[in-house]
């Protein structure tokens, strides 16, 4: 029997209320070894998988969760279950404590729960709530003329009146945001894992109900991305906060904790709208044998998204033709097509590689 076997075999007997006082110490010592996190992760969510309470089904961010949780919280048990001779030792007591907390109860306090018992709590004062219950996008807009559009099923929280300091406001699901400039008062959407600060600027934020992945998409302006410890419960942030601008997305992954910079699936003109109001004509994106660093800056300007070359002889090759009318990534294709290079995206980059031209 593999120790992943022997493992899982324990778990059983333990759940069942089988296990000798032997069974359960060897148990123990696994789980406080932290080599089984994975395995105790897919034990739980089966569990409540098999359960016949109603939406008992996790996805996986829900059940790494609850394992992340309860060895942080195995590790704060240390400072209130001495040290001592016991032959189990505190870690062994603590993860006995734990396990069975998590296994007895683990459905009722990580299930997904309305987000109004986690984010209305936070916000101070009277608390208002907009729920989009309709099969279609829902606007709002608020006391300083932000706007908000919810998606369906998105569920906005927000205060009567915005703090003298701060603009706050929770929200559980998918939301694109406009938000009224206000350099003295920024603006901050709190999620169930980051927090997105701005002080004027356009966004979506949006979250996928299978991964529990939380995405901030930018549209115009800036906007900084952080973990938002007030939910995942840790004393101090161990992610950076990352700053994003247009046509750049932040994907926070939960059961990683990792947050992640790249592009957006369909970049936008970042100079459609000022050239829109200084009545100036859009860029044409029409050559007649320009070299291609002339053109990769024409779109690096156009899109706000920095373009490289892994070879400085790419940049002397020419190129002729009219790719206007086509999106970011279709003007790429053609332009490499013709050059014989590629592109790939690199972080919030894109860089062109090929054999150049003499």
């Amino acid at each position: 029997m593999s120790s992943n076997d022997r493992f899982a075999y324990l778990l059983d007997l333990y759940v069942a209320g089988n296990a000798s006082l032997q069974e359960r110490e060897e148990l123990f010592d696994l789980l406080a070894s932290g080599r089984y996190d994975t395995g105790l992760g897919d034990h739980i969510s089966q569990s409540l998988a098999d359960s016949q309470v109603a939406g008992a089904e996790l996805p996986p961010h829900i059940s790494q969760e609850i394992v992340r949780n309860i060895l942080d919280a195995e590790k704060n048990t240390a400072a209130i279950i001495p040290v001592s001779r016991n032959r189990f030792g505190w870690r062994k007591m603590a993860a006995a404590i734990l396990l069975a907390a998590a296994l007895a109860t683990g459905y009722l306090l990580w299930r997904p729960q309305s987000a109004g018992s986690e984010f209305s709590a936070q916000i101070k004062g009277k608390t208002h709530q907009q729920k989009n219950e309709s099969d279609s996008l829902q606007q709002i807009v608020l006391e300083d003329g932000s706007q908000v559009t919810l998606h369906p099923g998105t569920t906005l929280y927000f205060p009567a009146h915005f703090s003298d300091t701060a603009r706050e406001v929770y929200m559980d699901g998918s939301a694109f945001f406009d938000i009224a400039p206000n350099a003295h008062k920024p603006f901050l959407v709190y999620g169930r894992h980051i927090i997105t600060r701005v002080l004027g600027t356009s966004f979506l934020i949006s979250t996928d109900p299978q991964t529990g992945n939380e995405e901030v998409s930018v549209r115009t302006g800036r906007v900084q991305v952080s973990e938002n410890t007030r939910v995942v419960k840790e004393a101090t942030a161990l992610l950076s906060p990352v700053i994003i601008t247009p046509n750049q997305k932040a994907v926070y992954e939960p059961g990683k904790r990792a947050l992640l910079t790249t592009l957006v699936s369909q970049p936008q003109l970042v100079r459609k709208e000022v050239a829109e109001e200084k009545k100036q004509p859009l860029p044409a994106f029409q050559y007649d044998q320009k070299n291609l660093d002339y053109i990769f800056a024409d779109l690096a300007k156009a899109y706000g998204i920095e373009i490289i070359t892994d070879n400085s002889a790419l940049e002397k090759c020419l190129f002729t033709g009219d790719i206007s009318g086509n999106d970011l990534y279709t003007q790429l294709k053609i332009i490499c097509l013709a050059t014989h290079s590629s592109y790939e995206l690199n972080g919030t980059r894109i860089l062109i590689k090929g054999q150049g031209c003499e």
